[in-house]
């Protein structure tokens, strides 16, 4: 049951990894500044991404 609940919320995990993806890749900044937060956050996101593979 653990288990099943372990996965759950890793599957669950993977979702909002994926949704976090997307929006940052919709929402791409011009600005040198903002570009660097969106480049660290979506190295974040890639990152815990990677984990799922």
């Amino acid at each position: 049951m653990a288990h099943e609940n372990a996965k759950r919320s890793d599957v669950k995990r993977h979702q909002e990894l994926l949704k976090q993806k997307k929006e940052l890749e919709d929402n791409r900044p011009h600005g040198v500044e903002e570009m660097r937060r969106w480049k660290h956050a979506m190295g974040k996101v890639l990152q815990e991404l990677e984990l799922f593979s």
